[in-house]
């Protein structure tokens, strides 16, 4: 073969390689998940009453339980990062049938989060 059939092989593999791997790179978040891992916020001792509630974030599934019977299991997925760091989440739940976006706001310690006022702290094990 003459080398610029060699060239026109290559390009045309380039191009079905790229057509094939396309839809794959843009199923995924666009963004890393800082998100992953368990999250948790308490009423402080000085509160007049005492609660709590807890995130869990994994595999872009996610668990929000509380000291009350409210409970939410669903999907997230990252839509958005802004300049200072916070993030906009989408959450799926209710067997898909509710969809909700919050912002999480973070800070400079990584293991600090602030979601919908309350500040949540990751739980190490």
């Amino acid at each position: 073969m003459k080398t610029h059939h060699w060239i026109v092989l290559a390009i045309a593999v380039l191009i079905v390689g790229a057509m094939l791997l396309w839809p794959k790179l843009q199923s995924r978040d666009i963004y890393a998940d800082e998100l992953t891992g368990t999250w948790r916020a308490e009423a402080s001792s000085e509160a007049e009453y005492s609660w709590w509630m807890e995130y869990v974030f994994e595999d872009r599934t996610y668990t929000l339980t509380t000291d009350s019977a409210y409970s939410e299991e669903g999907t997230y997925t990252i839509t958005e990062r802004f300049l200072d760091g916070s993030l906009s989440v989408k959450k799926t739940f209710s067997d898909g049938s509710k969809e909700y976006e919050i912002i999480v706001v973070t800070t400079d310690d990584p293991d600090v989060i602030v979601i919908e006022g309350a500040q949540l702290k990751r739980v190490t094990e």
